[in-house]
């Protein structure tokens, strides 16, 4: 897995937080897992990307345990 870019939000002001968007390209050049996280607006945009990853990596790890139970199936369950 390798990291493709991180990218920062505007700042908006909105509760002093910035949305960063990481995206890793997993076994193939077509696989890619994104996620979108909200980290505090403080120190420099490197400071916050690097915050970012790291609440996205905790997330990602999060998911990993999660059993198959927990998804919804059928189409139902999704649009609900």
């Amino acid at each position: 897995m390798k990291i493709t870019h991180a990218k920062l939000s505007s700042p908006t002001g909105h509760r002093g937080k910035r949305l960063v968007t990481v995206c890793a390209e997993l076994g193939s050049p077509n696989e890619y897992l994104t996620i979108t996280v909200a980290v505090a607006n403080d120190g420099t945009e490197q400071d916050i990307r690097e915050s970012g990853i790291a609440k996205a990596r905790d997330y990602a790890r999060q998911f990993s345990e999660v059993t198959p139970q927990s998804f919804p199936t059928g189409a139902s369950r999704l649009a609900s």
